[in-house]
C-alpha cells in the first residue's frame, strides 16, 4: 500500500471511493476544492482505500480532517497511517481535529494514536423568516471574550467553519454587541452564504443576528458553539435546532 498526496487529476477517483462508502458525503462537493488548496492524503492499493486531509488552522496549528476508510479494509492500520503522515507533513507544534463522541471508532482511535479531548461542542441550527428588527452593531469584544469561563473550559478554541483556532484579537473577524450581550460571527460559504454564531453571551443579540441574516436573505442561521447548557437553552428559546449528527462535538489535540 502506498501513501501519496493527490492531485487534481486524482478527483474523479478520490470521488468514486467517496460514492462507494457513502453517496452523499460532502466531501463529494467539497474535494476539488481541498485538492486545489490543502494537502489531501491517499491509501492507494491497486484502487484508492483511504484518504485524509491536512491544512492550517487561523492561529497556524493542523487541522486534520476528512478521514475516510474504505468499508472492507478498516481496522487494519490504514487511519492510524493516514494520520501519521498528516502530522509529519505538518510540521507545526499542535495537530487537532474534530469528531463526535456518538462515532465511536472514530473517538477511540484518536485517542489511542495521543489526542487529548480539548473542548465539548454543538452544532444547531434556525431557519430565517420574517425575522424581528433588533438593533446591534459591531464592537469590540475581547475583553469580554477572554473573562468567559465556557471559552476557558473549552480552551479558547472556536470554529471557524469546522477548523478550530486559538482565539486572540487578533483573530477575530466580526463581532457584534448588544445592549445585553455580545457575538463572535463567522461568515461560511457551503454552496450558500450563510452567518455562523460561533460564541455569544445574553438573548437579545440572537434576535438582533437572525434579523441580520434575514436583511441579508439567508434562509438559516448556524450556532457551532462549546457545549453549554444555558447558551444552547437560550438557542432553543430562540428557535433553534439540533444538527443532530454534531449534536455531541469534540475537539482533540495533539503535541508533536
Amino acid at each position: 500500500m502506498k501513501i501519496i498526496r493527490a492531485t487534481k487529476k486524482d478527483s474523479s477517483d478520490i470521488k468514486e471511493f467517496l460514492r462507494k462508502n457513502d453517496p452523499e458525503d460532502y466531501i463529494l462537493n467539497v474535494i476539488d476544492h481541498w485538492l486545489e488548496n490543502d494537502r489531501v492524503f491517499i491509501a492507494v492499493k491497486n484502487r484508492i482505500v483511504g484518504m485524509n486531509r491536512l491544512k492550517y488552522s487561523l492561529d497556524g496549528e493542523a487541522w486534520l480532517g476528512g478521514m475516510r476508510v474504505d468499508k472492507d479494509h478498516r481496522r487494519k492500520g490504514i487511519a492510524t497511517i493516514l494520520t501519521e503522515r498528516c502530522m509529519r507533513e505538518a510540521k507545526t507544534k499542535k495537530a487537532r481535529l474534530f469528531t463526535t463522541e456518538n462515532n465511536t471508532a472514530a473517538f477511540n482511535h484518536v485517542r489511542k494514536m495521543g489526542f487529548k479531548i480539548k473542548g465539548y461542542y454543538t452544532m444547531m441550527y434556525s431557519d430565517i423568516g420574517k425575522e424581528k428588527y433588533y438593533e446591534i452593531k459591531k464592537g469590540n469584544v475581547w475583553e469580554r471574550l477572554k473573562k468567559s469561563e465556557i471559552l476557558k473550559k473549552n480552551n479558547f478554541l472556536l470554529p471557524q467553519s469546522f477548523t478550530f483556532y486559538k482565539i486572540n484579537p487578533n483573530l477575530i473577524k466580526e463581532a457584534y454587541i448588544s445592549e445585553d450581550g455580545y457575538a463572535i460571527v463567522e461568515r461560511v460559504n457551503w454552496g450558500e452564504d450563510f452567518f455562523e454564531i460561533t460564541y455569544f453571551e445574553g438573548e437579545k443579540i440572537i434576535d438582533g443576528l437572525k434579523y441580520l441574516a434575514f436583511k441579508n436573505n439567508h434562509k438559516k442561521i448556524w450556532a457551532f458553539i462549546p457545549r453549554d447548557e444555558n447558551l444552547i437553552s437560550i438557542l432553543i428559546k430562540k428557535g433553534f435546532k439540533y444538527e443532530k449528527w454534531a449534536k455531541h462535538g469534540v475537539v482533540l489535540e495533539k503535541v508533536l
